[in-house]
């Protein structure tokens, strides 16, 4: 081979040197990140069908000996935890269907039409979204209690709604702006339709993946609360999971129940997963719309 050929040729393989080296970099950090982010729930999940004591032994044990359904079957009898699931669900869902509907009739207004202080309106809600979740603690407290609707669901689901609304509306207002052609909203109007008929045949069906995308937002929120549903929930039989995990550890002792403490964190992960993994795609696609266009 002549030196020309050979000069020629090192630059190629210099650069393929290189991207190979970058490609090893990045597959080798992503691995790292994925054993930090999955790890914990790695771990969870083998402690469930593990005895308490491979769980506090030393060194760690990192895959169960023996697989055993005990610690769900010792979850299930240690605390009501079908009524506590129960009570998650329907405050969950009661947010979600409330937050939803709201939002979207919100959203759609502040979207198509232009009246004196919609900037405000707007305004106002993009500013609930700066301010932090805790310093809304004392205000509603007091506020559902002046009600009296502590240690209901009613109170607890208002305080969901208040939460996930602003944003909700936020994203569906980006969404409807630029989700369909406004054609075909003048269309449904020219053959008699309603502006709220229209709203419900035309646009509501158009804009599936952002309702999917709001409400799963809004579930996944009012399922994983633990602190208002603490404060404002302090009946037992009234209780969501969250709580009433906490309560179980607190009660019984973490070191006595750790393998039935996992068990019931494990079923409780379990809703929210199928929930995430049914509307991954719809997620994404009405996030980033809405996103993009608001």
């Amino acid at each position: 081979m002549s030196m020309r050929a050979q000069s020629a040729t090192m630059p190629w393989q210099s650069r393929r040197a290189r991207r190979t080296a970058k490609g090893l970099i990045a597959a080798l950090f992503m691995a790292a990140v994925l054993v930090f982010v999955l790890m914990p729930f790695y771990w969870m999940l083998k402690s469930s069908f593990q005895t308490n004591k491979e769980i506090l032994a030393m060194p760690p044990i990192w895959f169960p000996r023996t697989f055993s359904l005990e610690a769900y079957e010792k979850a299930m009898k240690v605390i009501p935890f079908t009524r506590y699931i129960m009570n998650s669900l329907f405050t969950a869902m009661a947010t979600t269907l409330i937050s939803t509907s709201l939002a979207a009739m919100g959203a759609y207004a502040l979207a198509r039409y232009r009246f004196p202080g919609d900037t405000l309106v707007l305004v106002i809600v993009m500013f609930t979204q700066l301010i932090p979740a805790i310093t809304r603690l004392f205000p509603i407290y007091f506020t559902l209690k002046g009600l009296g609707l502590l240690n209901s669901y009613q109170g607890l689901i208002i305080a969901y709604t208040s939460f996930s609304l602003p944003y909700a509306a936020l994203i569906l207002r980006g969404y409807f702006q630029g989700s369909y052609p406004l054609e075909l909203e003048e269309a449904a109007l020219i053959d008699g339709c309603g502006y709220f008929s229209a709203f419900l045949r035309i646009v509501l069906p158009i804009s599936i993946p952002g309702i999917i995308a709001v409400a799963t937002f809004a579930f996944l929120g009012a399922w994983n609360d633990f602190l208002w549903s603490s404060i404002l929930l302090t009946r037992g039989e009234m209780k969501t999971i969250q709580v009433g995990i906490r309560d179980f550890m607190g009660e019984f002792g973490g070191a006595q129940r750790a393998n039935a403490f996992m068990a019931s964190c494990v079923m409780t992960t379990v809703p929210a997963v199928i929930l995430f993994r049914i509307a991954q795609k719809y997620m994404v696609q009405g996030i980033s719309a809405g996103a993009i266009k608001g």
